[in-house]
């Protein structure tokens, strides 16, 4: 079969929305040769309730456990909600059909309320206050090399760089277990970022058969070089499927697992009383479902998916997910 009559036989799929895989994912697919695109998401997730493993954990079941600052003995202050809002840009362009360069930015802006309790006796609470901060979190530039393609299938590989330009030393207003406000650095997961600098690596396959594609993609970001501390390794393991619903719209059912390890090292300066404050208290395991529709317009494409866990093992204590949203204008010239 020649070049020619491949491309005619893949009929309109060539420029349907399924194309462009579920906007959470990142580098799903190459550019054609000479092409670039440009992309803006919106990214906002929601959290709530406490979980240690995949166990829900009430804030007096918390109370209990030592706090790893040392004073108070024991921990007094107890995460209630959090939201986090991302703001990300991004650019592609192929000098080659082979090769994919890919640049992105975040911007994240993050809020949590909690609620202090008295550090002894009955362990009242004494009232809830909230904590922000808001800062540019990351950039990061890959290649997208391309493995094969030819008759339906898909299959590239992702070799790239991240830096984390987040200030790691924020402070923030706190209710004090003695009933005083004060100001002290934030807990790790209030900190604009760590200010490492870490590998992105990604293997990524698809295939196209009539009106469905189906796709996977394994993906690892580690650790190459940090401050005092850093965010953990992550592993993330991508299935999705793919759906024409007409001519300009596709739907897709994306199934993601991450595994993410504890923060490495630790500061001197974060020592509040409460879970965030131990760097033991961060990764786990999650199992999240995605529920999404892209849409071709007059120039480019727009995207939504929304997110739910299903199963989720978290060293805690530790705020889990409630639910997590995603629209993404994607620019293609």
């Amino acid at each position: 079969m020649s070049d020619h009559d491949h491309h005619k036989s893949m009929g309109h799929s060539m420029h349907s929305a399924k194309m462009h895989g579920p906007v959470g994912m990142m580098g799903d697919h190459l550019l054609k040769k000479g092409k670039s695109m440009l992309s803006i998401s919106y990214i906002k997730m929601s959290m709530n309730e406490n979980y240690i493993d995949a166990k829900n954990i009430s804030d007096q079941e918390i109370l209990k456990l030592p706090n790893p600052g040392g004073m108070p003995k024991n921990i007094s202050v107890v995460p209630q909600e959090m939201a986090m809002d991302m703001v990300m840009l991004g650019a592609m362009h192929a000098p080659t059909h082979s090769l994919t360069l890919m640049g992105m930015a975040s911007f994240t802006r993050k809020y949590m309320k909690l609620r202090t309790y008295q550090p002894m006796m009955e362990r009242n609470p004494l009232g809830d206050f909230t904590t922000k901060s808001s800062d540019l979190s990351t950039v990061n530039v890959s290649a997208l090399f391309k493995i094969r393609d030819a008759y339906g299938y898909k299959f590239h590989a992702q070799l790239g760089l991240e830096k984390n330009l987040g200030k790691n030393s924020l402070q923030g207003m706190v209710l004090m277990p003695m009933g005083s406000i004060g100001s002290i650095p934030l807990p790790y997961g209030m900190q604009g970022g760590d200010k490492s600098l870490s590998l992105l690596s990604a293997l990524t396959f698809s295939k196209i058969h009539m009106k469905w594609k189906l796709g996977g993609q394994i993906k690892s970001k580690i650790n190459l070089d940090s401050e005092e501390w850093n965010f953990g390794d992550r592993t993330e393991i991508n299935l999705w499927v793919q759906r024409d619903l007409n001519k300009i719209s596709a739907w897709s059912l994306r199934l993601k697992m991450e595994e993410i390890d504890s923060i490495e090292g630790f500061s001197e300066e974060i020592k509040a009383p409460v879970q965030t404050s131990n760097p033991l208290n961060y990764g786990g395991t999650k199992v999240n479902i995605g529920l999404g529709i892209n849409t071709i317009l007059k120039k480019g494409i727009i995207g939504l998916e929304t997110v739910k866990p299903i199963k989720q093992d978290l060293n805690g204590p530790q705020m889990s997910l409630d639910w997590g949203l995603q629209i993404g204008y994607q620019l293609s010239f």
